[in-house]
């Protein structure tokens, strides 16, 4: 038990001398309508298909090539744009080149909450001009802020086995848009003045990976304006703003921030939480906290989508009497239901030994009779399920089951012969069920410590497996009895 827990001590130390980020993005709290243009399948791929509203018909004359490209050569393109008047076209195709039936105020419209509905309907119509200014602030001001351009490149590699790999790149340009002109948009559509506008595009990110689906987090990062994101609306139980119409889907994960302000009064978002989607409506999502919560939430605290892998690996150091070893788990989330159960399919592969592996035994009876053999070692691959639930924001608990095969080896240690037909080394196989309950605390998402517990019934079958077991039972090693496991999950 002691070895148990010193690795499992010496796993969490490194772990947590991981540091931490600097970065501190700024979410706000609305995941604003945009539109894209340049390549909007990229980020249809990426998950941000929400936000591609297809009247952006119009092709981007650019590309970058390289992957990821350079700053100095992303500044370059935003310049190129700018001149080219690439961000009026933006603007144009929101407004409809200033006809008062445009996009921008359905958009607008969309946006506003069900209180500033009616006003804002009775001002578009003309029927009156105090709070305009309050109305293009809120509802679109956003909108036409929210404007982007995205460039990609793809770079292939082809082994000499065949096996092909790629490498996008992508670079992300705003086209920008002040309260002024923001103002005499909305207040002079059809007239001269709007024509006279003009709008610089402006770089702002630009990097690379394996392939769009592994994009999202990254870009939702450093580009918090296409992330996909909402206020948490109620606590009991947990609801959000963004459903199936955000693309929103059941086992997503998502980040919850509070608003905060450094010292030199500039604003952040900090994460305080983690949630796990599991309902989802047209609107609105129900949410399960998991094991990853640190201070207080509250109703409009910000939600962000937050891309991972439902599929865990875990390291864990295992027990049962006089037998000790390790095991790597592979744990892979399959159902989500909306009481926060989460289904989980299981396999593991493991290695073990007695704790007095240098001891000898010579067998006396069978073909086998008279060659002395070291003390039994245990291979083993299983496969199995669990249910696991979080409670109190903090840890897990998941009942489980395995269904193991395990070969227990003793190698002839009789004589050192170059010939390899005299060896007799045993293999004996057997079948493990264990049963137990896994306790899962967070140290860092998605790093955890695990502790596991139960009883593993054990159904050998062939002369070797009976070798093996009267072996293990001179040295009191149980296969058939309860187990201890301790580790890291992540």
């Amino acid at each position: 038990m002691k070895r148990i827990f010193n690795i499992a001590c010496l796993l969490m130390l490194l772990a947590m001398a991981i540091p931490a980020r600097a970065d501190k993005p700024f979410y706000d709290s609305k995941s604003w309508v945009v539109n894209v243009a340049g390549d909007p399948d990229f980020l249809k791929n990426v998950g941000f298909e929400s936000k591609v509203n297809g009247i952006t018909s119009f092709n981007v004359p650019f590309s970058i090539h390289g992957v990821p490209p350079t700053k100095a050569e992303c500044e370059r393109l935003a310049e190129e744009m700018t001149q080219a008047g690439i961000g009026k076209k933006f603007i144009d195709a929101l407004t409809g080149h200033g006809h008062d039936d445009s996009y921008l105020k359905k958009l607008a419209l969309w946006n506003a909450n069900q209180n500033d509905i009616e006003f804002a309907a009775d001002h578009l119509r003309g029927e009156g001009a105090d709070g305009m200014e309050t109305l293009i602030a809120d509802d679109y001001e956003p909108i036409l802020r929210q404007n982007y351009i995205v460039l990609t490149d793809v770079a292939c590699t082809t082994d000499k086995n065949g096996k092909k790999t790629c490498v996008y790149g992508y670079a992300i340009f705003q086209v920008m848009v002040d309260k002024d002109e923001a103002f005499d948009i909305v207040m002079n559509l059809g007239t001269d003045k709007y024509d006279q506008l003009n709008f610089p595009v402006k770089f702002l990110y630009a990097n690379k990976c394996l392939g769009p689906d592994t994009a999202e987090k990254d870009i939702a990062k450093h580009v918090p304006g296409l992330a996909v994101r909402g206020v948490l609306t109620r606590r009991h139980p947990a609801r959000i703003s963004i459903g199936e119409d955000k693309g929103i889907h059941k086992g997503d994960l998502v980040s919850i921030y509070s608003q905060r302000a450094d010292k030199k009064g500039n604003l952040y978002s900090k994460r305080i939480s983690r949630a796990r989607v599991c309902g989802v409506w047209d609107h609105e999502a129900q949410i399960n906290f998991e094991a990853g919560t640190r201070g207080n939430r509250k109703n409009g605290d910000i939600v962000v989508r937050t891309p991972d892998s439902h599929f865990r690996w875990g390291l864990m150091a295992t027990y049962t009497p006089h037998v000790w070893g390790g095991q790597v788990l592979m744990d892979m989330k399959t159902g989500f239901t909306r009481a926060g159960i989460i289904h989980h399919m299981l396999m593991d592969l493991g290695f073990s030994m007695t704790d007095h592996p240098d001891d000898n035994f010579t067998v006396v009876a069978g073909d086998k009779a008279g060659h002395e053999y070291k003390a039994p070692m245990f291979a083993n691959f299983g496969i199995g399920y669990g249910l696991s639930k979080t409670f109190v924001g903090f840890f897990d608990v998941m009942p489980f089951f395995l269904i193991q095969y395990e070969a227990g080896m003793m190698f002839d240690n009789t004589t050192f012969d170059t010939d390899d037909s005299n060896s007799k080394s045993i293999l004996g196989s057997s079948i493990r069920v264990p049963i137990g309950v896994r306790f899962s605390f967070n140290i860092g998402y998605p790093l955890r410590l695990a502790l596991e517990a139960g009883y593993s019934p054990a159904f050998g079958f062939g002369d070797d497996h009976k070798i093996v077991k009267q072996t293990c039972d001179i040295m009191g090693a149980k296969r058939n009895s309860v187990f201890v496991n301790l580790g890291l999950t992540f």
